[in-house]
């Protein structure tokens, strides 16, 4: 045990002395080197590196689609804050070129001989004319940005429920494709950025107007002075350009990292955890996980730090020497008298104010380019999302009286062997079946396909004739009713948490009699405002269920459905006995009007059921009654024997 200085901590990972007189305890014995964490690299994604392999030419051409995208998105958030939106620019733009015009006729009587009061005289009204277009200019910009303001929240809000809808409506079997976790992060970060498109298109339109105001003023004085100082602006924005390819490049390097320490972090938080976390003295080796990944984050952008130096000092350097060579240009114009000095005035007026707005459009021309590369992921998936939802079919259709599986068959993306098949099977309405297997047998994957959340790869599984797979998935799922392993502890009140949007024309009194099936009507009614309880402990107000009543929540939301097509996963498994034996007795009363799926570990349960599917490697290996196969001592049997020698 270590002895404690004053004013001092022992360092970390130094090593501390016990005394004779105090055992060293194991909790307080030095750790040995905790290992780094494995790094983790998507592979299967390859439109990343597409992107990064982008011409220039095609680069630029992502800006007016990110144009067009924000357009389309702001028309359809406030029709009548985009129109006037649109009309605040381009009128900001008439007058900065009414401004620079006033400004050039001014430039004449003031640099004109005379006494000063003729050409204060003369300048007052072109001045006053360049103060009032100066003064509206700035109204246009205000006018545009307050119609700004209104478009940006609904923006983001379409976006984000698009990519909400998109992973709800998406086909279950497109989560099991490798890369699908991949493009939703990388469609996330398109999504979150588009709370900035308005303000960055803003700028750059804003720029571009400004900048076609200016060219009009400078192609007249003089035609020379537009290009030169366009060359002095392009390679910045070439710097620009390759800085966000950079960004690009070094967002996709640390995803992963990024995905796995945003997964992390919520484990090192949610209260769900925390007794596991601290009772198993996690906390050193979880800190240490946490801040390994954090630091290959870290390593990764500030190694990026020298070659983002690089590109911006060329383009610095190369910008400046343009910029020498216009103004050179302009005074070599004056002196050998090419240009009269009136026109010069209104030439350094006019390249002070295309300065300006060159900086804007090539600052948010960037950032529009780096928002059209995120954004390019983002509509990629939700239309890929698209493609992978809807209807599979046009047959609708209605509850099952027959199941049947005839060579039915799935296999995960990417995988050789079949996770389920070819199995052959037949369920009919009344039934109550139960599925056992040990883990991996296939037992998630066959629920999968009965209640049509997937279609088989090969085989076919049809309700009363029609295969799922012409069907509208929509329509099955009204008749399913699942409660699945890690069922949802939703944020929702006691009573919405029970119907799930699909109230009972029975109103409250279906919600209690589900409730009182699974012995919960005393709980719930014991809430702190019953039914209309928030269930979420973490919410200001709300109640937290014990994880036994949580899962007896999750049966009376099936109990209360009434579904044609029942299927329950380990519905006991977090019950006592009391609540167990209340949900397998309701299960009993309701059995004759639907069929009913049980898939259990415990091998008791299965007395329930009037016939045992044992599933083996993705097979059906045995079926009958509990004494048939008990009596035919294969698997069956030995489960049993295994549950009870205890």
């Amino acid at each position: 045990m270590y002895r404690k200085q004053a004013g001092r901590k022992p360092e970390p990972g130094a090593a501390v002395s016990a005394t004779p007189a105090q055992p060293v305890l194991p909790a307080q014995q030095a750790q040995p080197a905790l290992p780094a964490p494995a790094e983790i690299t998507f592979t299967w994604g390859q439109h990343n590196q597409s992107m990064e392999r982008l011409s220039l030419r095609q680069m630029a051409r992502r800006v007016p689609a990110a144009l067009a995208q924000t357009a389309r998105l702001a028309w359809a958030v406030n029709r009548t804050a985009f129109v006037w939106l649109v009309c605040a620019q381009v009128l900001g733009g008439v007058f900065t070129a009414a401004a620079l015009a006033a400004v050039s006729r001014a430039m004449g009587p003031l640099l004109a001989g005379g006494s000063v009061e003729q050409r204060i005289s003369g300048a007052a009204w072109p001045l006053a004319a360049a103060a009032a277009m100066t003064a509206l200019g700035a109204l246009s910009s205000i006018a545009a940005g307050s119609a700004a303001r209104r478009l940006t929240p609904g923006m983001s809000t379409i976006a984000d429920l698009a990519m909400v809808d998109a992973h709800m409506d998406v086909e279950l079997s497109a989560y099991d494709a490798p890369d699908f976790t991949e493009r939703s992060e990388a469609a996330e970060t398109g999504s979150a950025r588009s709370s900035m498109l308005l303000q960055d298109a803003l700028g750059f339109t804003g720029g571009l107007i400004d900048m076609v105001a200016v060219a009009s003023v400078l192609s007249v004085v003089h035609p020379v002075l537009l290009p030169l100082l366009l060359l002095s602006v392009v390679p910045r924005g070439l710097g620009s350009v390759f800085a966000a390819r950079l960004d690009y490049r070094l967002h996709n390097e640390t995803i992963a990292s990024r995905n796995i320490r945003h997964m992390m972090r919520w484990h090192l938080t949610t209260p769900k955890l925390a007794d596991e976390l601290r009772g198993n003295s996690m906390r050193a080796y979880a800190h240490h996980w946490y801040a390994a990944v954090c630091a290959r984050i870290d390593s990764r952008m500030v190694g990026s730090a020298p070659r983002y130096l690089a590109v911006y000092l060329v383009a610095a350097v190369v910008s400046g020497l343009f910029t020498v060579l216009t103004w050179m240009s302009l005074g070599a114009l004056v002196v050998y008298g090419y240009m009269a000095v009136g026109a010069a005035g209104t030439a350094i007026v006019a390249m002070r104010t295309s300065t300006a707005a060159l900086s804007q459009l090539v600052v948010y021309g960037a950032a529009m380019f780096q928002h059209a590369l995120y954004l390019g992921d983002y509509v990629s998936f939700i239309a890929q999302a698209a493609a992978q939802s809807g209807p599979r079919g046009p047959q609708v259709l209605d509850a099952p009286q027959k199941i049947r599986l005839e060579g039915a068959t799935y296999t995960y993306p990417g995988k050789d062997t079949p996770a389920l098949g070819p199995v052959d099977l037949t369920l009919h309405r009344g039934e109550v079946v139960a599925l056992v297997g040990e883990n991996g047998a296939g037992k998630s994957t066959f629920v999968r396909l009965l209640t049509g959340l997937t279609t088989p790869t090969a085989g076919t599984v049809s309700w009363n004739g029609v295969p799922t797979s012409d069907a509208d998935q929509r329509t099955a799922w009204q008749h399913v009713g699942l409660v699945t392993q890690s069922y949802g502890y939703w944020p929702f009140s006691a009573r919405e948490n029970i119907t799930l949007g699909w109230p009972d024309p029975r109103g409250e009194d279906a919600v209690w009699d589900a409730l009182a099936a699974v012995g919960m009507k005393d709980a719930v009614g014991s809430f702190p405002n019953g039914l209309d309880t928030l269930l979420a402990r973490s919410l200001w107000g709300g109640h937290e269920p014990s994880g036994g009543q949580w899962q007896r929540i999750a049966c009376a939301r099936a109990f209360h459905r009434r579904p044609a097509l029942l299927v329950m996963d380990e519905p006991t498994s977090a019950m006592d006995p009391r609540g167990e034996h209340m949900v397998f007795s309701g299960l009993r009363d309701m059995k004759d009007d639907r069929i009913t799926l049980i898939v259990t570990h415990r091998m008791e349960n299965c007395r329930l059921a009037d016939r045992i599917i044992v599933l083996d490697a993705g097979r059906i290996t045995e079926q009958g009654s509990y004494e048939e196969l008990l009596n035919l001592n294969g698997s069956f049997a030995e489960l049993v024997r295994l549950a009870t020698d205890r």
